[in-house]
């Protein structure tokens, strides 16, 4: 048995080459500037927010709300919203991305098989026949025939001098980090957006409870009024007065049916139903839960999903940068092969082995090379500025929670002191109204504030939870181990990369 090892002499005056480039590699140290700070916030960081409280923070901060009808709404939109199960589709294509550009770290290998037959006929003619799977293709048919075969593995594999292919594969990897933040992001928006709807829902609910309460308040009123006329106690414009109020209200009432109607529509498009085939839980406004501890402006913005993403952009994109220059130095490839062919049975006795190295050197390419680089550190400059806009959009979303709430509760004191003050006046004025000493323009007036401060209660405290619900997106740091489109496992298999500088290791080339 014989092995013949074949080299071609370009390959064999390779190596020098390869030692000789590996030394400038060693000396020429990092291509890229290593990844700076990108976690700092470029603004002066305030030490505490204006307010916090002592209560824990949950991650499903819906169920601080205690509230079953919500916490059932929340769970069906995470697990069927078409909106997040697209999120989640981009997540499976960034960790697919990922394990495509991780392969580029290891070798590749390649095996081929060929078979093929030659007929030799008396006149010295030949005809040839070939295998190719499980196919078999023939030019005459006959019965003397030499048949060959042949045996093939081949082998390539990039040398990263410069880091192009780590840092490939680093920034997929930031980019999975940034889809599976992004899908946080959407479910804890997707939460908010059910909460606020289904208050809303709850209020117009008891709005219209409220106006068919005010309905017979304000039929009793006409019925007094209708009686006071025919006995000459009062004019007929104080009846057709108070008929006008009895039909605003109803009007009003009307009006709230069909938003109560439309806002149980929206819920459904967020649970993934048809709106005629849903049916809303039953429920009521909540009070409003103890406020939350806040903690530091640093890490609850840190926290947010959305500041995460901005940050595995920026992060991304900066790794981006060191590929493009990578682009720009000479690439070195190895490859092998092993052979084998014989016309006999013997398919294994014969083997041939070639190596060969591929220098791959820019010289001229017009300025393309220098401009994508370019090019991507501009991509840097712009997800900072993203990445520092966000930051600043999440303290003030946090900061303007937190004041909406402190002045909605003072609002709702002053008005729980309006109503009491407005009882009052409608039932003074009445009394005057029926002894003579006022006209009936004024009862009409001082019932229809105390009516309208009614409604005003119920929207302000639907705001204030509102505030409340504003502040808990501010603070939310995800939606924890809820299920999320249905899937019960981690969006992301590869591990987390923490939101702080790389190591110079990690950027070198």
């Amino acid at each position: 048995m014989t092995h013949p090892r074949t080299a071609p002499r370009t390959a064999g005056n390779a190596f020098p080459t390869i030692a000789l480039l590996t030394g400038i590699a060693l000396l020429a140290g990092c291509a890229t500037t290593p990844l700076p700070q990108l976690a700092e916030p470029a603004f002066q960081m305030p030490q505490r927010f204006a307010s916090r409280g002592d209560a824990p923070l949950q991650q499903q901060w819906w169920m601080a709300f205690d509230d079953s009808g919500l916490d059932t709404l929340v769970q069906r939109a995470l697990t069927s919203n078409f909106t997040l199960q697209s999120a989640y589709a981009r997540v499976e294509q960034a960790r697919a991305t990922l394990a495509s550009q991780g392969a580029q770290l290891f070798p590749s290998v390649d095996a081929s098989l060929d078979q093929s037959a030659t007929r030799q006929s008396d006149q010295g003619n030949s005809f040839t026949g070939s295998t190719t799977g499980n196919s078999f293709s023939l030019n005459q048919d006959s019965s003397k025939w030499s048949e060959t075969r042949s045996l093939q593995f081949s082998a390539s594999y990039e040398l990263d001098l410069w880091g192009r292919v780590r840092n490939t594969r680093s920034a997929a990897a930031y980019d999975a980090q940034a889809s599976a933040a992004d899908l946080q992001a959407a479910a804890v928006s997707l939460a908010g957006d059910i909460a606020s709807d289904w208050y809303q829902l709850q209020e117009l609910r008891a709005r219209v409870d409220l106006l068919n309460s005010q309905v017979d308040t304000n039929q009793d009123v006409l019925d007094l009024t209708t009686f006071s006329f025919n006995h000459g106690q009062a004019a007929a414009a104080d009846v057709l007065r108070q008929r006008q109020a009895v039909e605003s209200v109803r009007g009003q009432l009307e009006q709230t049916q069909a938003s109560a109607d439309v806002m149980k529509h929206a819920l459904a498009v967020l649970v993934g139903e048809a709106p005629e085939h849903f049916v809303a839980p039953t429920g009521r406004l909540a009070d409003l839960p103890p406020l939350p501890d806040t903690g530091v402006p640093v890490a609850a913005l840190m926290r947010r999903p959305d500041v995460r993403q901005q940050f595995y952009a920026l992060a991304a994109a900066d790794r981006r940068v060191a590929v493009a220059v990578a682009d720009r130095y000479p690439q070195l490839s190895l490859s092998a092969t092993l052979s084998t062919s014989t016309d006999s049975a013997a398919l294994f006795s014969n083997w041939i082995t070639q190596l060969g190295a591929n220098l791959t050197q820019p010289l001229f390419d017009g300025g393309a090379r220098a401009a994508e680089v370019d090019r991507t550190r501009a991509v840097v400059d712009e997800e900072v500025a993203d990445y520092q806009q966000a930051l600043l959009d999440g303290l003030q979303e946090t900061e303007d929670a937190l004041t909406n709430e402190y002045r909605q509760k003072r609002y709702l004191v002053r008005l729980d002191k309006q109503l009491a003050l407005s009882k009052e006046t409608v039932d003074n004025l009445r009394l005057r109204y029926l002894r003579g000493a006022t006209d009936y323009l004024d009862v009409l007036d001082a019932l229809l504030t105390r009516q309208n401060l009614q409604v005003d209660k119920l929207t302000a405290q639907r705001q204030l939870l509102d505030y409340r619900i504003n502040l808990y997106r501010a603070l939310a740091g995800g939606v924890g181990d809820a299920s999320i489109a249905g899937h019960d496992r981690p969006p992301l298999s590869a591990p987390d990369v923490p939101i702080q500088p790389a190591s110079d290791s990690d950027n070198a080339s």
